[in-house]
């Protein structure tokens, strides 16, 4: 069972229990419809944390401001300064602290308002970051072992079919949010998908795997966005 299925389902049944409760009059003033979007506001936050994802961590937040402006007297800062404040903060922090997600010799690109296409030899990580424009990123490395791609208000192509990978492990990690993400990886890779979506979707089908494939391990978050798998 995988732990973000665990992680969803504990608090689908702790908003049931919520429910229950608001039933009974522990909630008062508080309807059903506000505690189930709070825990599942509140779920995408800790999710979104984990990843440093903060798009989904600043909406969430601003629309609990919203469900609960009434009862905590904010009613001048909903809803649309609270979604332009959150809008701003995620824009800002994922502009600041993006390039800071990982450690080792890497190779950067970084591509904002704007349309590029990059196609240079890589170190063993990569890195690939779009806000506000398109990329597309060909991976050229002889000991590929992970890649950091991100993408807020854009969309991004990425291409492992000239990476190889002679330790058989590698990690790709992604974030996306309000874009969408195409990854291209060779047939004979096997993708292990770990990466936790919320209104959004990852889909990828056409691998070819054998024993001697070797495990790539893809994680991070969707929110608002898509992401596609295509074998090669």
């Amino acid at each position: 069972m995988k732990k973000r299925n665990v992680f969803w389902g504990l608090l689908f049944i702790l908003a049931a229990v919520l429910i229950i409760l608001n039933q009974f009059g522990f909630f008062v003033g508080i309807s059903m419809f506000e505690l189930v979007a709070t825990v599942i506001l509140v779920g995408i936050v800790i999710k979104s944390l984990a990843h440093l994802n903060y798009w989904g961590i600043m909406f969430p937040l601003a629309f609990i401001c919203i469900i609960y402006a009434e009862q905590w007297n904010i009613t001048k800062f909903t809803p649309w300064p609270a979604l332009l404040t959150a809008l701003l903060l995620s824009i800002g922090l994922s502009i600041i602290f993006k390039s800071n997600h990982y450690w080792g010799w890497h190779s950067e690109n970084h591509n904002s308002l704007s349309s590029h296409v990059i196609n240079e030899k890589d170190d063993n990580t990569v890195e690939c970051s779009v806000s506000f424009g398109e990329c597309i990123k060909y991976v050229n490395s002889e000991d590929f072992i992970k890649a950091d791609i991100s993408c807020s208000f854009g969309s991004v192509k990425v291409y492992f079919d000239n990476a190889s990978i002679p330790s058989g492990r590698a990690d790709i990690n992604i974030s996306v949010s309000f874009g969408d993400a195409v990854l291209y990886i060779p047939k004979t890779w096997n993708v292990i998908n770990e990466v936790s979506v919320f209104l959004g979707d990852i889909e990828g089908r056409g691998s070819f795997v054998t024993e001697d494939s070797p495990v790539v391990t893809l994680r991070g978050g969707i929110s608002f966005g898509d992401a596609k798998i295509i074998f090669v």
